[in-house]
């Protein structure tokens, strides 16, 4: 069962940019991380309950990992919604019986939590991960 929209994952050029500019809108960054596996520069700013996850990828694609093909893949502003699940393994089944196809990689540690990702084309066009923490 989905419990709140944790975040909102947005792909970004320039991280130190779009961090410098969404201060500028009075968002604060709360926590930067690094994902080596994913090659991703992660920070978060917060707003509420919610926080928009800024991204960056810090080397080319080696092609090599499923959920990195499928984040990558995803063009424009916003990369993915991320919600926040009590029970990731029942929520994995629900999205699954309603025809939710999981990545492959997936469940795995994220950035908080154990997370996983299901193709856009089995969501409604929307990259979706599921976080329980």
């Amino acid at each position: 069962m989905l419990k709140k929209l944790r975040h909102i994952g947005v792909m970004v050029e320039d991280f130190d940019q779009a961090i410098e500019k969404f201060k500028g809108f009075g968002l604060a960054c709360s926590e930067i991380k690094e994902d080596r596996p994913m090659d991703l520069r992660i920070g978060f700013l917060s707003i509420g309950d919610t926080a928009i996850e800024v991204l960056h990828h810090t080397k080319p694609d080696k092609g090599d990992n499923p959920v990195s093909r499928v984040v990558r893949g995803q063009k424009g502003a916003i990369n993915h919604l991320c919600f926040e699940v009590d029970d990731l393994e029942a929520s994995i089944r629900d999205f699954e019986r309603s025809g939710a196809k999981m990545i492959e990689g997936c469940p795995r540690p994220g950035a908080h939590g154990r997370i996983a990702f299901f193709y856009p084309e089995t969501t409604g066009g929307v990259l979706i991960e599921l976080c329980e923490l």
